[in-house]
């Protein structure tokens, strides 16, 4: 039997992670596939992947990979394969691989792989189906900071105002347009108009229990959860948007004038990895976070000051993550580091400091925070 490669388990992980729930009723595969039926999903991979089975074999063996994965994604309504304790089945090591790279990785990132993955071998039903995309000119979905921005501006407006017309609505669409967060964009011409705004609005008029009118439907799950997360919280939005306009549309013009150009010099692979690997040193965690736990009682983001457990209570208690605050200006030697290499910070904040890694350190950071 020919082993499963590790694009094989991709495929099966993105359609077991991203198939549609539908209440009551069976998951339908992801949109991108632009079908309802999960014989056809199936099929639209058969061509690259069939390895000379039968498209009966082929068939059983990714619907098999499938619930393998569906006990271990967050939101897959499907029981998957269990064991006899009732637990999801332990993944092999080539799909437990692809789980552990792929979980955090975005929708749109994974969808991009496959499509370059498929169009390679000039797969029939990829052609076909990137026609009919491009057909109806489809942009990208909408993610979590746009709908942030959206929704900031949705509490900034009487209903009255929410049109096309309007001149905030006009900005918003110019900051989205300029984020540059899509690596894709079909069609320019119709990406995040004024009028997409003013639709994206008229959604969350649908959400609003104080809205007394009729809002559009068909907002999306993403919109739902963003106008949930924020509807009671609107400090806690007015910052997140701030901070998004702050990295993306300003943070081009701080770095050039706060950080030197000797800083993106010495930028590499190499020095980023080595970077990562200290921050990932399990012994390193759990002595640098009892030393900070002994001295504080407490976990706060050295950044932004955020606190896990005052959030979430219990269910934060083991959220917080560490950051190797060394600057590395050469190759460094196979010297130990001391924990004040290390500083405590929120996901959020680790994120944005490995996105922009040597052009921007944890002062930085703190200093454009502190900005807004």
């Amino acid at each position: 039997m020919t082993p499963l490669s590790k694009e094989f388990w991709l495929v099966a992980f993105y359609l077991s992670k991203y198939g549609n729930t539908i209440q009551g009723k069976e998951t339908t595969p992801p949109v991108e596939l632009n079908t309802k039926s999960w014989k056809d999903a199936y099929k639209f991979f058969y061509e690259k992947f069939s390895e000379g089975k039968t498209i009966q074999a082929f068939e059983n063996s990714l619907k098999n990979c499938r619930d393998t994965f569906d006990g271990h994604t967050d939101n897959s309504s499907r029981i998957g394969w269990r064991d006899l304790e009732g637990k999801p089945t332990r993944l092999p090591t080539l799909a437990k691989s692809v789980f552990n790279t792929y979980n955090s990785i975005s929708r749109e990132t994974i969808w991009h792989e496959l499509q370059q993955m498929l169009s390679a071998k000039g797969n029939k039903g990829m052609t076909e189906n990137l026609t009919n995309k491009k057909e109806k000119n489809t942009n990208p979905n909408w993610i979590r900071e746009e709908l942030i921005l959206a929704l900031n501006l949705y509490f900034d407006l009487d209903q009255g105002q929410m049109h096309k017309g309007h001149p905030d609505v006009i900005r918003v669409s110019n900051e989205l347009r300029e984020l540059q967060i899509h690596t894709e964009i079909p069609d320019q011409k119709k990406f995040r108009t004024s009028s997409s705004i003013s639709r994206r609005l008229g959604n969350f008029k649908t959400m609003d229990i104080r809205y007394g009118g009729e809002g559009l439907a068909n907002s999306g799950k993403l919109a739902k959860e963003v106008f949930k997360e924020f509807n009671h919280n609107r400090d806690k939005l007015r910052k997140e948007a701030d901070f998004i306009k702050q990295l993306y549309l300003k943070s081009k013009t701080v770095i050039k004038t706060n950080i030197s150009e000797q800083k993106v010099n010495y930028k590499s692979e190499f020095l980023f990895q080595f970077h990562k690997n200290r921050e990932a040193d399990p012994l390193v965690i759990k002595v640098k976070k009892e030393m900070v736990l002994s001295l504080n009682k407490s976990l706060k983001c050295e950044v932004c000051g955020f606190d896990s457990v005052f959030v979430y209570g219990e269910l934060g208690s083991d959220l917080m993550e560490i950051h190797y605050n060394r600057e590395l200006k050469t190759e460094p030697a196979l010297e130990s580091s001391s924990m004040e290499d290390f500083i405590i910070v929120c996901s959020n904040c680790h994120k944005v400091l490995d996105k922009n890694y040597a052009l921007i350190d944890a002062e930085d950071l703190k200093k454009i925070i502190l900005k807004k």
